[in-house]
């Protein structure tokens, strides 16, 4: 079912964020909001994620659909490692986790996921002391591992170096394949990496969502 946000109006105090707001995003489609920063980009991805009312306006397409997110700020468990900070969210009954063959499988897992990102050797490391560029690999490694119907990706590539980053679009673009997507980012050639259409947030005080690609 397309998610539909109409007519979104959203406020902080004297602060219009959002003025009448509407969008479609078709199921399974790959979209990146673009413009200029305090628009209010990530409160589209918070109203969508269920972190945050709009003040009115009309949300459909949601209801029973499970949603992961990549934040600005990892919040990732500082004290748990890379593999424990994922193994959260997996679905463990998949992998038969209450007997030892379980357990392996789900190490072997992780394995691969990680490396597929250009992380290895750091498992067993506290990501506390992982760097920041790494934390945000293990936090788009969890997003992708929680299998949500919808993922929110709110400028995933920050701290990461070109080699990196491609690295890291590959990789959503290959495991999201058929969710819907919806990524933030002030960069154009992210959006293409990750196969999306562009969607420009213009103008705070009009409808102000337009596909440029």
């Amino acid at each position: 079912m397309p998610i539909e946000m109409k007519q979104i109006k959203k406020s902080y105090g004297d602060q219009k964020v959002l003025t009448n707001f509407s969008i479609f995003i078709e199921d399974g489609e790959k979209i990146c909001l673009m413009g200029e920063s305090g628009i209010g980009k990530t409160t589209i991805l918070r109203i969508l994620a269920g972190l945050t009312k709009p003040d009115s306006g009309q949300i459909s397409g949601l209801q029973g659909k499970k949603v992961s997110m990549v934040f600005q700020e990892n919040r990732l468990l500082g004290w748990a490692n890379a593999f424990e900070n994922v193994a959260l969210v997996l679905n463990q009954k998949k992998f038969g986790a209450e007997k030892k063959a379980g357990k392996t499988a789900i190490a072997n897992f992780l394995l691969q996921e990680f490396q597929a990102v250009g992380l290895h050797d750091y498992e067993e490391k506290p990501v506390a002391q992982l760097s920041g560029g790494m934390r945000q690999r293990v936090a788009i490694v969890r997003a992708l591992c929680a299998e949500g119907e919808i993922l929110l990706l709110d400028e995933p590539f920050t701290g990461l170096d070109a080699a990196t980053k491609t690295r890291a679009a590959e990789y959503i673009k290959s495991r999201a394949e058929g969710r819907t997507v919806v990524m933030v980012t002030h960069d154009l050639q992210e959006a293409i990496q990750i196969g999306a259409r562009v969607v420009m947030v213009e103008n705070k005080n009009s409808v102000c969502a337009e596909r440029i690609n």
